[in-house]
């Protein structure tokens, strides 16, 4: 990745990260400087039938995947349908402490065994009857005199590759050289610093979002910072958009962005510490916030949302509060996991992402939004619940303050596909610095697809 032009907006993150009054985990201070080359991005892999069907085709079979989290399936006989493009596995606890992906389709004609989340004994088939064990194997052939030919001892449900990290359950359909914690890399690694595990939290929140735009477009709209200031005008007055750090690594797919909070964006006016702190708490506070002065005992803005946030969990008996940095207790922390899931790290937010065609349509998708919070073992785990493509994700409150970000989000999503469909030039012309991690998803897709 280019350095960041010697103009770019102060304070880095580094900087910021450098004034901490607790120890800065190592994972925050590690730098992916990778270079990225500056070229545009061809429109067509947005739109283009052929392009997707090689998606299809090279990408989705041989990729490690998120399916599910292990609590959407705590019992034995629980499963759930994931699907991509147009692939269907059953996720299924097979046995306690075993989960297998079976491919969605009876051996007999092709009918699909199951067309919908539940929990089963076994998986017969709704047209003959035939019928398999939780664990894959033939459990009934019917009518077995007319079918000499099969030995039900090998007519298993073929499976796809499984593994589990963070508490979420990844599939490989076809098989993936590389194992899982090979595969994540230095993502796995982060994720053991103190406090940060997704495993020892719980999914809370599912909402799936149908948008009118290609699964590319709309991941790339959730791993910069630069839209901010237009898009989030509101958030402007306590993000520093510009001010993000954007990291990429030596022989890594996966990426990750530091935007800091507490500070006022660099692209509006100048604003003093005491109102960037009201901004900065009414996201937590609402009206409340404007009445608010900045402590004594604060420096900054961003010491004092820090101290707030920090005080909160603290209250809220979540440990490892009172040794987080700033940096975790607030900012924007964001791995990409490619090819389509986003994680957010630390204790701003718990957010988790993940990015879908819908079907095989190309100009269609579907993005998960999941809270995965701490604290929260025993509780009763959603199902997902869908918002239409034309519906505002406030028919979804459990999303709270979001329901109006993820609206703000979602109203350039269609606007962009149509209007890469529209453009003359090559497609879309990227920033240097802030969206070199869009230029290094496409470099990391190219690599896949060329694969024979």
């Amino acid at each position: 990745m280019p350095e960041r032009s010697q103009d770019a907006p102060r304070p880095t993150v580094a900087e910021m990260l450098a004034r901490e009054h607790r120890a800065v985990p190592p994972v925050l201070l590690d730098r992916g400087e990778v270079g990225v080359p500056c070229a545009p991005i061809s429109r067509e892999r947005y739109f283009d039938p052929d392009f997707a069907a090689l998606e299809n085709a090279r990408l989705w079979p041989h990729t490690w995947q998120m399916a599910c989290r292990l609590e959407d399936i705590p019992e034995v006989g629980d499963y759930v349908i994931y699907e991509i493009a147009d692939i269907s596995l059953i996720v299924v606890r097979s046995a306690p402490g075993t989960v297998k992906a079976f491919f969605n389709a009876c051996l007999h004609r092709g009918r699909a065994l199951r067309d919908c989340d539940g929990s089963a004994s076994e998986f017969r088939c709704p047209f003959h009857g035939f019928a398999w064990a939780l664990d894959g194997s033939c459990k009934k052939l019917v009518n077995a005199w007319d079918f000499p030919h099969v030995d039900k001892s090998d007519f298993a449900l073929p499976e796809a590759q499984v593994a589990t990290w963070g508490g979420f359950v990844f599939v490989c359909p076809d098989g993936c050289e590389q194992s899982l914690v090979e595969f994540l890399g230095p993502v796995a690694k982060a994720y053991e610093t103190r406090g940060w595990s997704l495993a020892e939290r719980t999914k809370v929140v599912h909402v799936q979002k149908i948008n009118r735009c290609n699964w590319k477009i709309a991941l790339e709209a959730f791993i910069e910072s630069f839209h901010v200031t237009e898009t989030h005008s509101s958030a402007a007055t306590y993000l520093g958009d510009a001010n993000t750090q954007y990291d990429v690594w030596e022989g890594v797919p996966h990426t990750r962005m530091i935007s800091p909070r507490g500070l006022a964006s660099p692209n509006i006016s100048p604003l003093s510490d005491e109102e960037v702190f009201r901004a900065g708490m009414r996201p937590a506070l609402g009206e409340a916030a404007d009445t608010l002065t900045l402590p004594d005992e604060a420096e900054t803005a961003r010491e004092a949302i820090g101290a707030a946030r920090r005080k909160a969990l603290a209250e809220q008996g979540v440990p490892f509060a009172g040794e987080a940095t700033d940096c975790e207790l607030i900012d924007t922390i964001q791995y990409h996991v490619f090819p389509n899931l986003v994680c957010w790290a630390g204790w701003g937010s718990y957010l988790v992402y993940r990015f879908r065609p819908l079907g095989t349509d190309p100009d269609m998708s579907v993005m998960d939004i999941m809270f995965v919070a701490p604290g929260a073992a025993g509780v009763d785990v959603p199902e997902p619940q869908v918002v239409g493509p034309d519906a505002s994700l406030h028919e979804a409150p459990q999303l709270g303050g979001y329901c109006t970000v993820f609206d703000e989000d979602s109203s350039n999503l269609a606007g962009l596909q149509r209007g890469l469909k529209t453009m003359r030039t090559k497609g879309p012309v990227t920033a240097d610095y802030q969206e070199a991690r869009i230029r290094h998803f496409h470099a990391q897709l190219d690599a896949r697809l060329e694969r024979e």
